[in-house]
Order: C-alpha cells, then structure tokens, then sequence
C-alpha cells in the first residue's frame, strides 16, 4: 500500500511538504529493508510507522527512515 494511502486517515494533518517528507522516507526505508512488494505487510507496517514517527516532529527524511529501521528492528516483548 503506498504511504498516500494511509495519510488520508490520519488524525494529523500533513501538509504538502510533510508528505513529500513522509514519501521519501518510506521509501529510503523500503529500499533499505529491501521491501520490493509495496503491497506487503511488511509495507504496510513500515508507512504506519514513517508516520508515528513523523507524529513526533521529525521532517529530516534520512533521520526518519533511520528511526523507523530502528522501530521496526526492537524486538518485541
């Protein structure tokens, strides 16, 4: 699913520049984790958290996908 997708359905409002933020990041991260299938779960959950991340404040796309691999690489209890 692609990041734009969810953005529609959040409770935050991204502006135009937020999103193309949003949308480099996700995909820096696709590309980092090695995600070729944008229709995955795996997609899915990394969008979901490009965007709790960016709820937090941070607009540096490197910095945000940087934080997002570390999320998603926590192992869960």
């Amino acid at each position: 699913m692609p990041i734009r997708g969810l953005l529609d359905v959040q409770e935050v409002a991204f502006d135009p520049e937020d999103i193309k933020v949003l949308t480099a990041a996700h995909e820096t991260t696709l590309k980092q984790l090695k995600i070729t299938d944008r229709k995955s779960a795996m997609a899915f959950l990394v969008a979901k958290t490009v965007i709790q991340v960016a709820k937090g404040g941070e607009r540096n796309p490197q910095r945000l996908s940087e934080r997002v691999i570390r999320v998603l690489q926590k192992p869960s209890l």
